[in-house]
């Protein structure tokens, strides 16, 4: 009797892990796929311009809004944004024109193509570049922003490949947003921004560039959004933790990283770099946050 026990016992055990083995070779296989596809896109022809007051602009659009140098570096020269075993190495690459930067090869339509369409110049896709967001910036903010980024100072470094681990290989399986070109509309025109004033509708413009949508999801309830392994986005909405915030309260809160009672907020919430954003932007985000349906799906802290 105690033989046919441990004989049963290691034939579910041999199968459960010939079950996981297999389950790892086809997330493998599909990642794979995923990572060698090829997109012929030919950009949108844009004007990138050269005078300083927009490369001003752009300096700001990347410093506080997008938030560049949060991934690619303080010198935007490039930096390891993940390092795990199990998630993987995923790398923003060195953007300047020193050695190992790309902005030393690339044209004003690979650098079109990269940052809204998330595809690279040899037509495979970027992997955890939020192009999906930024294939909704208007024509002049993405010109400014290519701007400024063209002729930040050169930086001599070569960043290693991304390299997917088991976690990450089974995101850019099964998780479309990990590969932007995957569900952008390449077709889709540029479309102008909405007059820049503390309105709703420029915060809704502001919020859809900015990344919010990617990290506390879709209706901004904190459901169905990304952020990094093991965060908890918040409920934006008038249903959720924000609700009695001012917008002195929500303009102090992304300038300090400090909530009205006096508690942090988590590191993994960007407001270092959204705390740039002009009185103004934050203002328009404040009011959009504020116009949305009150939900309560996200018991997240603020």
């Amino acid at each position: 009797m105690a033989k046919r026990i441990v004989r049963a016992i290691g034939w579910s055990v041999a199968a459960l892990v010939g079950i996981i083995v297999v389950a790892l070779v086809a997330v493998y296989i599909l990642s794979s796929r995923r990572l060698a596809e090829q997109y012929a896109v030919t950009p949108t022809p844009l004007a990138i311009p050269t005078d300083p007051a927009r490369i001003d602009r752009g300096r700001h659009l990347a410093e506080s809004r997008l938030g560049c140098a949060a991934c690619h570096g303080p010198d935007l020269g490039g930096h390891a944004v993940v390092e795990d075993a199990m998630f993987g190495r995923f790398i923003a690459p060195n953007l300047t024109r020193g050695a190992g930067g790309v902005g030393a090869t690339y044209t004003d339509a690979d650098w079109v193509r990269s940052v809204r369409h998330g595809i690279r110049p040899n037509g495979r896709p970027l992997v955890f570049m939020p192009s999906t967001e930024f294939s909704r910036l208007s024509e002049q903010d993405l010109g400014d922003v290519l701007a400024y980024v063209r002729q930040v100072p050169p930086v001599d470094r070569q960043m290693p490949p991304t390299r997917p681990g088991p976690i990450g290989r089974a995101l850019v399986a099964f998780q479309r947003a990990m590969v932007p070109a995957r569900v952008i509309d390449h077709t889709a025109p540029f479309t102008p921004a909405p007059a820049q004033a503390a309105t709703v509708d420029y915060g809704r413009y502001l919020a859809a560039t900015g990344g919010c949508q990617g990290c506390h999801g879709p209706a901004l309830d904190g459901v169905g959004g990304g952020g990094e392994p093991g965060s908890k986005p918040s409920n934006l909405t008038p249903g959720g933790p924000t609700a009695s915030w001012s917008e002195a309260d929500f303009i102090t809160a992304l300038r300090t990283g400090t909530r009205p009672n006096g508690t942090k907020i988590a590191e993994e919430m960007p407001w270092r770099t959204m705390g740039r954003m002009t009185d103004e932007e934050l203002g328009a985000i404040f009011r959009y946050l504020r116009s949305l349906p009150a939900r309560t799906g996200e018991k997240a802290k603020a």
